[in-house]
């Protein structure tokens, strides 16, 4: 993985506790609950900017024991900044999820009136991710990024009505 639960903070904080030393269950659950999305939302990613085989030849770089590869090592200090396109992406679809619970009768959302939707949220963290993903494109037209399929919509804004 690129990034992990730490990359949470700030603009994109989730509500994860700081680490005070103490064992606590809740911290526990919820560090392991974004630790998930970061496995299968970092890959989506990966897959919508690269396209399938450049995605499958990063991440063996990424998992290998290989010496500097430049075009790799450009693209990766690009999506493990702080403020990362990659947290960005994981927030989006966190947050989408996040006003929904699963229960033994259904999937419920908050029954409080005053619930309000995340999508003020949401959308900037998308338009955020937009930003930093034009400077991504921009590298990947490079010739030495030869075979990349950059998804379209992974630098298209959206608006308070998710278009």
């Amino acid at each position: 993985m690129i990034i992990d639960y730490a990359y949470f903070t700030g603009l994109l904080s989730i509500g994860l506790s700081p680490d005070t030393g103490a064992p606590s269950t809740t911290r526990d659950a919820e560090r392991e609950k974004i630790e998930y999305y970061i496995t299968v939302y970092e890959r989506e990613y990966l897959r919508k900017i690269l396209g399938e085989n450049m995605c499958s030849e990063f991440i063996d770089y990424l998992n290998s024991e290989e010496d500097n590869v430049d075009k790799w090592e450009k693209l990766l200090a690009l999506l493990s900044e702080k403020y990362s396109p990659i947290a960005c992406y994981i927030f989006f679809k966190y947050i989408k999820e996040g006003n929904y619970s699963v229960t033994r009768v259904g999937t419920v959302t908050s029954a409080d009136d005053d619930a309000v939707s995340p999508m003020v949220i949401q959308m900037r963290a998308w338009n955020d991710m937009v930003d930093m993903n034009k400077r991504v494109y921009q590298l990947l037209q490079a010739d030495e990024y030869e075979g990349v399929r950059f998804d379209p919509s992974m630098i298209c804004r959206i608006n308070s009505m998710g278009i």
